[in-house]
């Protein structure tokens, strides 16, 4: 009965419990922001406020590979398409990787940033017409859950600050 105990636990020691931890759940992306203040690019944290044209820089942290449509979400409840700018979206490999720069449209108020990571790409144009459809439906654009596209989707939110 002893040899019986002793086999199955070694069993679940050397299948069962290495199984387990394969299982868990993967990290959720993650996009970040940095923008540019004194000459030098600086991380901005969720929920930061930002000047309406200041220039931003976006890196997106994903554990998969996956294609990405990047689009803002601003006050007014209109769509911007971020990344890509030209073409079809980039494929990201997984990791953290810089996936685009420039300055943000002027409009004061919240801005939602929403990464749409898709294991098969989405064409922007469809992504932007979701991103507008969540915001009219959703009020405002801090508001807005998902694009609902059956894709993962990492949000940053920023307040814009009035142009002097």
């Amino acid at each position: 009965m002893l040899a019986l105990v002793g086999a199955a636990l070694l069993y679940a020691t050397v299948w069962q419990v290495p199984a387990l931890f394969a299982r868990r759940r993967p990290e959720a992306p993650a996009l970040l922001l940095q923008s540019f203040e004194g000459g030098a690019w600086v991380s901005v944290p969720n929920g930061a406020r930002l000047p309406a044209r200041a220039r931003v820089r976006f890196a997106v942290h994903t554990e998969r590979p996956a294609s990405l449509v990047l689009v803002g979400l601003n006050a007014e409840g209109r769509a911007t398409l971020y990344v890509p700018n030209a073409g079809g979206p980039p494929r990201l490999v997984g990791g953290t990787a810089t996936v685009g720069e420039q300055a943000l449209d002027g409009v004061a108020g919240p801005e939602l940033f929403l990464a749409v990571l898709c294991h098969t790409p989405l064409s922007p144009s469809v992504v932007l017409k979701a991103a507008e459809r969540a915001a009219a439906a959703a009020e405002a654009p801090a508001r807005v859950q998902t694009l609902d596209l059956g894709c993962p989707e990492a949000r940053f939110l920023v307040e814009k600050e009035p142009l002097p």
